[in-house]
């Protein structure tokens, strides 16, 4: 089990920030989509058997696992984020749902750490 106070995943995750494209009003010019990737701690771990059996198939069919975050980087379903693996290849998921929250020390030390389940995009 990982500490309540510490952040061990040993690669890069990134949260990626997207600016949908639209069209310039003052010259009519079409402005594509940007990206935005910034670095964050975080703990990525696989889903438990335990876990597993309270989700959907066809979630679990496409590739699941969890992030562990600080709440204070205010992430939502459908953000986007991309890790390196071990192969250091960058595979991207999606985020689809918080699943807990944890405030055991927030009223102490300002710690609050949120999971959310991620599906492979």
């Amino acid at each position: 089990m990982m500490p309540f106070y510490a952040f061990n995943y040993p690669r890069t995750i990134k949260k990626v920030d997207v600016t949908e494209g639209y069209t310039n009003q003052s010259t009519g010019a079409w402005v594509p989509e940007s990206t935005t990737e910034t670095a964050m701690s975080g703990h990525v771990a696989d889903i438990s058997l335990k876990e597993r059996q309270y989700l959907d198939p066809g979630i679990v069919e496409k590739g699941v696992r969890t992030l562990t975050c600080d709440s204070s980087l205010a992430i939502v379903p459908g953000d986007r984020i991309k890790i390196t693996e071990e192969d250091t290849t960058i595979t991207e998921w999606l985020v689809n749902s918080k699943m807990k929250e944890s405030n055991l020390m927030d009223q102490y030390v300002d710690v609050s750490r949120i999971t959310y389940l991620m599906v492979k995009r």
